[in-house]
């Protein structure tokens, strides 16, 4: 049993760490912009009714209009939002008049946009027809928004200034409540922008802006414009580089950043753009189809209502937008150009009638609200509501959420309220002995205050129905209204806690019970003890050496060939990190000369500085106006290096030479060899030549030069299990920055319900799955190693990389690894390792896979795996039948490197799948081969695969070094990885994945020829 406890205390340990992480990332995903508990008593209550919808009717008939707004009312609304128009010296009144008289008429809101494209040329003027406009329909028109999307040049008039249009609101705001002292300012609705100026300004920064210019004071309250554009409402991502219907969070943040929290933040625009709708339509807003428009609005206020309490009136974009049919933002009407009703008016009027309007959401909800009804004696004023002193004094209040409290005025007076949830005692309040729940209204303190009192919580997600019954306190005008919360659906607390006692607990056995706990930290103290000593012998022995050489006239290459291996390790890295990190080009120049000297000296070096930055393609160095990846620049320097090498010693016939010369290509190498040719052959069919010209150049010829380079450079063991070590550190710093990424909350991509994955370095979580999934089975397999073959030290850090890398690729959430290439790859080091033992652990790892597939089979990840109509099953069904068609009418040449994107969504796309039509592979190793090189090209891709595993069979089956044997074994469950998880995604035409594939042949052929030639001598 201890013996089992040993082994499982780590596993149980890693495994409740990476619980915990994931389950507080993804927790704080989901509750962001999500207040949570009880909103504010000083946030400003929501209006009962908060859908509204843009309007454009003023050179419409008095009929018309009329007929419109009984339509837009009948259908649910509550508020129009209408634009008028100032031009110095013309505003028609008489048809503003009509408006306003029908819109009261039709027991409708108005938000009244005041603009004029003169606004940023005569603020005076435009100020004194704000005033003019409040004055006159005061008594109809409360809510009034100065200027619109002031962040655009095309609506400001000229450069968008937060400053000036700060000046403008500070002068029109008091005129405004001068005249109508209930009147809310707007402040303009802010577009929604990636541009930071200077003609278009991000709305974020835009905001932060007016804030800092002191706009504080002169709006009631924050309008934004959370359009959908491509992505539904629950696409959770939030960056200032986004747009998103989420983007809406993070003006409520500068707002809560700014103080100004009690405000709430109005939509005065938003909405789902369905270009059929449209006689001219424009991708400016994305597109959806009309099914989506629908949903997504729907599921768009479902949200709002139930986790932004500080959200105000939603404006749908427009009902109509006038008479122009040609108008593009036909795509958001709700009517079609000749009247007729779309689908999304229709689902909306179904939508708004299931009781939306009779249930509170969450947020503050005024005494006066309709979601309250009061028995008769009641008084209302600004104050609250009164008790009446006669009569009964009862209310029942309906609303929807997990949590409710009343906002009360406490003092020196006595009263009490009775309340019940649901028919049962209010769970936050004391009882009576009759079971009565209750709250004494008298404060404290006997001071007179507003105070917001928690009444129930933890209630069940719907509807709940509370009722009140206030016994005294009348004129203290108690009641000042009601707070809902609603608390997220996702709730991790109990999860969370087991998790970490699990984890705490499974430390505590390890180090309560396992001296080698401090033997290793010992150890580790030790180790880098001793490497701080090394690096400063490092230092005094370099000054020594220095000036041995100038005294002695010491060859460098003797210097570097004479020291252990820390030297050329070490001063190649620092010359690597020169190079890289360098802002400065000469020094940059001067690191990649000190480069190619060290690689002239130590070739083998040179190869495990190429396999350690593989994957860090993706963050070139800038250099003469072109930006060089660093793979690409070691490749070709190395390459420059061995042939300097030979050249200059071609004479004496070096160790590189006599092997070049002795050199036969075996199977593997014809292979490589065919494969390089298919691939510069296939140039000739490709439409986009620079396309592909460019990835023959980086992931074919650059691949093919390293796997050459491996076979040519006479290697020892030692250099290339270093190689291989090498390659896994790479792949282990990948995992460290994507978990400590994880752990921030920082470049994340957000799937199927808002689950985030983690990428790292790489632009999608999948790339994560794809190159650690190429690292892990080599790391796993050396930590198998056992003493004296390696030390408790490496295979500790063998160890530590295998954790890493698996909870990274666990954290990305990578279907295609951790169901299928993952899997693969373990059974495979099973087989390899034990032999005929091999049953046992396998039926473990089985039993273990089947359980994990079971109890995360209702995962969204997993789940949609089975949905053949939208999910990534259906659309890869479609991918596969287009490229099949593709390689059908190329079968011979393919249709080249680097086109199957343009062919794919130029000709071959499914009219099923439009929704993704920028792929650039065929997400199946077969069919990527066969699209881009044809079937040659999958004949060469089979002929390398079959030559690889017959050779590594081979060396497995007949080394008798055990390291040699692990190492091989390690590099064939990678290449399984390779195949199992390019059945269904990238296989080889990525940059990493093609050196991490020619890393592993070219080893496996040089590990053959070590042990043939260890065996002949």
């Amino acid at each position: 049993m201890r013996r089992v406890l040993t082994i499982l205390a780590p596993v149980i340990a890693l495994t409740s760490l990476i619980v915990i992480t994931v389950l507080l990332v993804q927790y704080r995903s989901h509750i962001r912009g999500h207040s949570l508990g009880l909103p504010n008593a000083n946030l400003h209550p929501r209006p009962s009714n908060m859908l509204g919808v843009n309007i454009e009717l003023l050179a419409e008939s008095a009929g018309t209009i009329d007929k419109t707004l009984n339509t837009i009312s009948n259908t649910g609304f509550g508020w129009v939002r209408q634009t008028f128009y100032w031009e110095p010296e013309k505003f028609d009144w008489v048809a503003a008049d009509i408006l306003i008289n029908s819109v009261i008429e039709n027991n409708l809101q108005i938000i009244a946009v005041l603009t004029s494209s003169s606004i940023s040329d005569q603020p005076n003027k435009f100020s004194q027809f704000a005033y003019e406009f409040a004055d006159r329909y005061s008594d109809q028109v409360d809510t009034y928004q100065i200027g619109d999307e002031p962040n655009l040049i095309s609506a400001w008039g000229r450069t968008p200034s937060a400053v000036e249009y700060s000046n403008l609101l500070a002068t029109i705001y008091p005129l405004i409540h001068q005249t109508d002292t209930n009147a809310t300012v707007l402040m303009a609705g802010l577009a929604p922008t990636t541009e930071n100026g200077p003609e278009n300004i991000n709305d974020i920064l835009y905001l932060r802006q007016l804030y800092d210019s002191g706009a504080k004071e002169y709006f009631d309250a924050v309008s934004g414009k959370p359009y959908g554009f491509n992505t539904g409402p629950n696409d959770r991502r939030l960056s200032n580089k986004i747009l998103n219907f989420s983007r809406f969070i993070l003006l409520r943040e500068e707002m809560e950043k700014a103080g100004d929290s009690s405000k709430l933040l109005w939509a005065s625009q938003f909405g789902w753009y369905d270009p059929s709708g449209a006689a001219n339509p424009q991708t400016t807003w994305g597109t959806v189809n009309d099914e989506q428009q629908t949903n997504f609005t729907i599921a768009a206020i479902e949200r709002a209502r139930r986790e932004w309490p500080w959200a105000g009136v939603l404006v749908l974009d427009n009902y109509s937008p006038g008479i122009d049919i040609h108008n593009p933002r036909w795509g958001f009407a709700l009517t079609t150009p000749t009247g007729a009703n779309r689908k999304i008016i229709t689902d909306l009027k179904n939508y708004l009638s299931v009781d939306q309007r009779s249930v509170a959401p969450h947020g503050i909800h005024p005494a006066a609200s309709p979601y309250a009804q009061y028995s008769d004696g009641w008084g209302f004023s600004n104050l609250g509501a009164d008790i009446p002193q006669i009569g009964s004094s009862n209310i029942t209040f309906t609303f929807e959420g997990s949590e409710f409290g009343l906002i009360v005025r406490r003092g020196n007076y006595r009263a009490t309220l009775y309340v019940e949830i649901d028919s049962e005692p209010a769970n936050l309040l004391p009882t009576t002995q009759k079971g009565e729940s209750y709250q004494v209204l008298t404060a404290p303190n006997l001071s007179t205050h507003v105070e917001l009192i928690p009444i129930a919580d933890n209630l069940k997600p719907g509807k709940h129905i509370a009722k009140i019954r206030a016994d005294r306190g009348w004129n203290q005008w108690a009641i000042v209204g009601f707070s809902v919360g609603n608390e997220p659906a996702y709730n991790i607390t109990f999860i969370t806690l087991g998790a970490l006692f699990l984890f705490l607990a499974a430390c505590g056995y390890m180090i309560y019970n396992h001296k080698s706990v401090r033997t290793f930290l010992n150890d580790m103290i030790m180790y880098f003890t001793n490497r701080v000593n090394m690096l400063i012998t490092l230092c005094l022995g370099t000054v020594f050496w220095i000036s041995a050489g100038m005294t002695w006239g010491q060859n460098l290459p003797q210097l570097f060939v004479r020291q252990n291996e820390f030297v050329p390790l070490a001063v190649t890295t620092i010359s690597a990190l020169a190079y890289y990190v360098s802002p400065w080009l000469l020094l940059s120049l001067l690191s990649l000369t000190a480069l190619l000297i060290l690689f002239y000296l130590r070739p083998d070096v040179a190869l495990a500085m190429i396999a350690l930055v593989i994957p860090f393609y993706l963050y070139p160095k800038p250099m003469f106006e072109r930006m060089f990846s660093t793979t690409e620049v070691f490749t070709l320097l190395a390459t420059a290096a061995v042939l300097i090498r030979n050249i200059v010693n071609l004479s004496s016939l070096s160790p590189d030479i006599s092997s070049l010369l002795r050199l036969r290509l075996s199977s593997l190498d014809k292979a490589v060899l065919t494969f390089a040719t298919l691939s510069l052959i296939s140039i000739l069919s490709a439409n986009e030549l620079g396309a592909a010209i460019t990835e023959f150049r980086v992931i074919v010829l650059e691949p093919v030069l390293f796997y050459l380079l491996v076979r040519i450079i006479p290697l020892t063991k030692t250099d290339l299990v270093r190689i291989s070590d090498y390659f896994v550190i790479g792949a282990f710093l990948v995992a460290i920055i994507g978990l400590i990424q994880y752990i921030l909350g920082i470049n994340l991509i957000a799937a199927e319900d808002g689950v985030l994955r983690l990428r790292s370095i790489f632009g999608s979580p999948n790339n994560v799955g794809l190159y650690l999934g190429r690292a892990l089975p080599l790391a796993i397999a050396m930590s198998l190693l056992s003493q004296p073959h390696i030390s408790k030290l490496r295979r500790a850090a063998y160890i530590a990389a295998s954790m890493c890398m698996f909870t990274a690729i666990l954290l990305s959430f990578s279907r295609g690894a951790l169901l299928l290439g993952i899997p693969a790859a373990l059974t495979a080091i099973i087989f390899y390792y034990a032999g005929k033992r091999a049953i046992r652990p396998f039926l473990v790892l089985l039993t273990i896979t089947s359980i994990i597939l079971i109890v995360f089979s209702s995962h969204p990840r997993i789940a949609s795996l089975t949905d053949q109509t939208t999910g990534p099953t259906f659309f890869r069904i479609n991918l596969w039948n287009s490229t099949i068609n593709m390689i059908a009418d190329s079968p011979i040449t393919g249709v080249g490197l680097d086109n199957f994107l343009y062919s794919y969504r130029g000709k071959y796309i499914s009219p099923d799948a439009w929704q993704d039509p920028n792929i650039s592979h065929a997400h199946n190793v077969i069919l990527d081969f066969s699209a881009r090189l044809g079937l040659p090209g999958l004949a060469s891709i089979i002929w390398m695969l079959y030559a690889f595993f017959k050779t590594a069979n081979r060396t497995i089956s007949t080394t008798m070094d055990p390291k040699l044997r692990l190492l091989t074994i390690g590099l064939t469950a990678s290449m399984i990885n390779f195949i199992a998880h390019g059945l269904v995604d990238a296989s080889y035409w990525f940059i990493d994945l093609a050196f991490a594939f020619m890393l592993t042949i070219s080893i496996i052929q040089k590990i053959a020829n070590i042990d043939d030639h260890a065996k002949s001598t």
